[in-house]
């Protein structure tokens, strides 16, 4: 798949860290590398074996970016899918998630040990905050009709198995998130997600038979709840600099 223009949901799994680490380090050295030799070349009639070699080391640095982007590209997909609107259409929403997904790959510092995949996943969810308008969102829409069905029926979902990726790399802000909520929205969330690895994400039906509740209350409780924690990431940008 093209990192710029994907059309589709990409197979291509998320990067462990001891994988992400071991990449970033590899393309920070080959883009200082590439520095230090251009620092050598000559403006008038440059060396034709120092500038194959700088050559070389670029070709070589894309490379490791393609795969960190091509690992990562189902966040964009994932987040994405929860800003589509009438001004907005997922592919144009993918395409400028891509960019914004290739910008991060830049200004990711792998030295502090976080994930990128938690780094990007907020660097797209700050983006789409910014540049989307308000009544595009549909934040509270991570269950439609057909994904319910396949539920149900047992059937693996893409958008289930993306929904999980998107909550297993934003752990820990999560649940720090999660304390602005009240003890029933919490807990339904948590549900509905899987948070903290004790279970599987739940359907609509098992959390309101759990709750006693019909499946919509549940549905509205969860959109409420999501709502909250929309508003919440959109007016503590500091939050940000925790991740």
């Amino acid at each position: 798949a093209n990192p710029r223009h994907p059309t589709r949901f990409t197979d291509a799994p998320l990067l462990t860290r001891e994988q992400e680490q071991a990449l970033f380090q590899r393309y920070n050295y080959l883009k200082y590398r590439i520095a230090k030799l251009k620092e050598g070349l000559r403006l008038v009639r440059p060396r034709a074996s120092l500038i194959a070699q700088i050559e070389a080391l670029r070709k070589s640095a894309c490379e490791v970016k393609n795969q960190i982007v091509q690992s990562n590209l189902r966040l964009v997909v994932s987040v994405a899918k929860r800003h589509v609107g009438r001004s907005a259409t997922l592919a144009d929403l993918v395409s400028d998630g891509n960019f914004c997904l290739m910008r991060a790959v830049e200004t990711f510092d792998f030295t502090r040990g976080n994930r990128f995949s938690t780094y990007a996943t907020w660097a797209l969810i700050k983006h789409y905050a910014r540049t989307v308008p308000e009544e595009n969102y549909v934040l509270d829409r991570f269950v439609t009709g057909r994904e319910e069905v396949l539920e149900q029926a047992g059937a693996p979902a893409e958008d289930l198995l993306e929904r999980s990726d998107l909550l297993r790399v934003l752990g820990d802000a999560v649940g720090r998130i999660l304390t602005r909520l009240s003890e029933r929205e919490r807990s339904i969330i948590v549900a509905r997600f899987g948070i903290g690895g004790e279970s599987e994400p739940q359907t609509l039906e098992q959390v309101g038979r759990a709750f006693g509740l019909t499946r919509e209350r549940i549905r509205q409780i969860e959109a409420g709840a999501l709502r909250k924690l929309r508003e919440f990431l959109r007016a503590e940008p500091a939050l940000e600099a925790s991740l």
